[in-house]
């Protein structure tokens, strides 16, 4: 009896592969600053290490294909003979010199989040250039709960012989983890053992888009998070941010003062029940003339910080004191940054910008919902603060890189942009499979 095998056909292993999403990242993603910033970490002599790209590209494939699980998952697939197309894109065509899961460990562990963090701030930088993309002159800013990779209860994990005595402090699988309280929501623990997540979210056609986070434990106030990210997003070239909306967790005057004076960013939020209103503005914030009369707002000046409304004309028309009435009211910004800000309370204007607030918290939602297989159940795959910060300076990245290609290809290339690579694909497949002249 003769033995049969089922074989592929020759062209299905032989063929360079084109998958649309890689080739419109190669075209139209500019990602030298990754040699740029990770070559000079390797010493001269000895063997060539790897290029810092193929490792920034097996990243992107790891965070960017649900049927990734792990990276040893990634390197068996890129081993594989079917998956050309891959190794095309991370620059190793041949199988034999695919790079084994430990490199990606190593690369991670040997770049530095402030690195990673100017690759990102890179790609915003390029992002920003591309018209109709990104808007940041209204900007969000809120934060997130992150639930961390640990097992069980807290344990002494030291090397103590008499651990039931010795000093040592409880910890979990991951030393830097602690418990947090999350919103109140259906079917949901209030509690969590994790991080918190804070980012700076911009607005985009597809919806609000993550530009940057930073991690930070769930002890910290959302209060003092706000000044840091206005400066970190000082260093992105080309961003210019005029309005920050956040939630009451950012609620302070003296921070709202300084960004403003001192980075020219005015922060946007509602006021607290018991926040002290001044005498002339009514119970929502807005200020009132002696008639008690709603004033109109009438402009802010940079200059000098001060907060201009006007009477309104059909109210002044008709009021027994307009002749002795200016009609012009300045309000010092720095005497009282919640009511005299370049936003007044209770405008229209206020209530667009809190609208998009609220469109930065579903976007979280969203994110932290989704059970793919780099974060089952919600999980990091990373343990420490500094492992998870690299982490999710990746994830962002990455966010960012697929968020540009959709918009390409929705402004600039043809509609049947796609479909063109998929024809070319099978051309050159028929072309492989005609049989060799003799």
């Amino acid at each position: 009896m003769e033995l049969q095998l089922e074989l592929l056909p020759y062209h299905y292993y032989n063929t360079l592969g084109f998958d649309p999403e890689l080739i419109d990242y190669i075209d139209h993603v500019d990602d030298a600053i990754v040699l740029e910033k990770i070559a000079p970490l390797y010493k001269d002599g000895g063997r060539p290490p790897v290029d810092p790209r193929v490792c920034f590209r097996m990243h992107y494939l790891y965070f960017t294909r649900p049927e990734i699980s792990s990276f040893r998952e990634l390197v068996r697939q890129l081993n594989e003979p079917k998956n050309q197309a891959w190794r095309n894109f991370i620059g190793v065509p041949n199988i034999e010199k695919v790079p084994v899961h430990s490199c990606l460990s190593n690369f991670r562990a040997k770049v530095s989040a402030e690195l990673f963090y100017a690759i990102l701030f890179d790609l915003i930088t390029q992002a920003l250039k591309w018209k109709d993309f990104l808007s940041p002159m209204l900007t969000g800013i809120d934060s997130r709960p992150v639930w961390a990779n640990v097992n069980g209860y807290k344990h002494k994990r030291c090397d103590c012989s008499d651990q039931s005595h010795c000093n040592c402090k409880k910890t979990y699988s991951d030393p830097d983890a602690t418990i947090g309280v999350q919103r109140n929501k259906a079917n949901q623990n209030k509690f969590f053992i994790g991080y918190r997540k804070h980012s700076i979210v911009c607005p985009s056609p597809k919806g609000p888009l993550v530009l940057f986070s930073i991690i930070l434990p769930n002890d910290t106030a959302d209060g003092k998070v706000m000044l840091p990210l206005i400066e970190m997003m000082q260093k992105i070239e080309g961003l210019k941010v005029d309005y920050l909306v956040a939630d009451l967790g950012y609620f302070d005057a003296d921070d709202q003062k300084e960004a403003l004076l001192k980075h020219d960013v005015a922060v946007v939020t509602e006021i607290k029940k018991n926040t002290i209103i001044p005498q002339h503005c009514s119970s929502e914030g807005r200020p009132e003339c002696e008639q008690g009369h709603m004033l109109v707002f009438d402009g802010f000046d940079k200059d000098t910080y001060t907060a201009w409304f006007r009477g309104d004309d059909k109210d002044c028309s008709a009021c027994p004191l307009q002749g002795l009435c200016d009609k012009q009211f300045g309000y010092d910004f720095k005497e009282n940054p919640f009511f005299y800000g370049p936003v007044p309370q209770d405008s229209e204007l206020q209530a667009h910008m809190l609208k998009f607030r609220k469109q930065v918290e579903l976007a979280f939602a969203q994110e932290s919902n989704q059970l793919t297989s780099v974060m089952k159940h919600k999980k990091l795959p990373v343990r420490t603060t500094k492992r998870v910060e690299k982490w999710f300076i990746l994830r962002d990245a990455f966010r960012l890189i697929e968020r540009m290609i959709r918009h390409i290809r929705a402004t600039a290339l043809p509609p049947n942009h796609v479909a063109n690579i998929k024809r070319l694909q099978e051309i050159q497949m028929e072309q492989l499979s005609l049989p060799l002249a003799v």
